[in-house]
């Protein structure tokens, strides 16, 4: 296997009926349409497979949210271990294994499913478009002072969860997938700490929904839900990529100094980044 520099990607599942009439959806199951199926199979050509952005070789855990919209897109990525797909339900410690053969595998044997990758519980807003919300709050006189609806500084109204809730939510699987990379981390006499480029599988890869995923980048860097201001757009059958800020270190040998050949890159763990604008097939599995 490639030495490999630990990435986070993001998937947002693929298209369904709601997400085309526009209509907030959380709680509610509802499929993949056929569109989002062909959004979805299209990541799996173009963007997974060896040497390509993921590499389910390099691939150390899967994380999914229960919802079977996300559950199928992990079906169709072809992320599974051997030669069928294992899903592990953390709240129910219950097992499943699909039909869905696969052509490749992956490190670990289960598909973490996990309530921490849910979408934002809508509440009342369930099953409601933009505009159905706009007319709504301006019945219940809640946009006197405020002209539209956040939902990062507002939050949803029947909801089961706070946005400082979501960000707890978020945080502590963070924490998890930060403590999973750190194993293969190197910590410097100073204290620093560099993450690894090691022969073992790193990458994370999580399932879900736009504005769970959207949190999700935020938090990763450190940024307040309930500030508000930020806007992160989330397209159905989306990739984004999170990592870390990298460090340069300069190799000077007894023999020679290469200051090319010599340079190479490091995680930064302490400064971790939204990786935007990730050029396709950039030499980063090789020092």
């Amino acid at each position: 296997m490639a030495s490999a520099s630990a990435r986070i990607f993001l998937v947002r599942h693929g298209e369904t009926d709601w997400i085309v009439g526009g209509k907030h959806n959380s709680r509610t199951e509802v499929p993949l349409s056929k569109t989002g199926e062909r959004e979805v199979d299209r990541i799996q050509q173009f963007l997974v497979g060896p040497d390509a952005l993921i590499d389910p070789q390099n691939v150390a855990r899967v994380y999914c949210s229960p919802r079977c919209s996300a559950r199928r897109t992990v079906e169709l990525l072809e992320l599974g271990i051997h030669n069928h797909q294992h899903f592990y339900d953390r709240e129910s410690n219950s097992r499943e294994t699909t039909g869905s053969k696969m052509r490749v595998e992956t490190a670990e044997p289960n598909i973490q499913v996990t309530p921490c990758l849910q979408e934002w519980d809508y509440g009342d807003y369930e099953g409601l478009t933009l505009r159905d919300i706009h007319q709504l709050r301006q019945k219940q006189a809640q946009e006197q002072e405020r002209q539209e609806w956040n939902i990062w500084r507002d939050g949803c109204p029947g909801g089961s969860m706070s946005p400082k809730q979501v960000s707890d939510r978020l945080d502590s699987l963070i924490q998890e997938i930060k403590s999973f990379i750190e194993k293969s981390s190197t910590t410097w006499p100073s204290g620093q700490i560099e993450g690894a480029r090691s022969q073992q599988a790193q990458d994370i890869v999580c399932v879900g929904h736009g504005h769970v995923l959207a949190a999700l980048a935020l938090r990763w860097v450190g940024s307040s839900l309930m500030a508000g201001h930020m806007r992160l757009i989330f397209e159905p059958g989306g990739v984004a990529v999170l990592g870390y800020e990298p460090l340069f270190h300069i190799i000077n040998t007894w023999h020679f100094t290469n200051l090319y050949n010599s340079s190479f890159e490091h995680d930064n763990p302490n400064h971790p980044a939204i990786l935007v604008g990730r050029k396709p097939g950039k030499s980063d599995r090789t020092l």
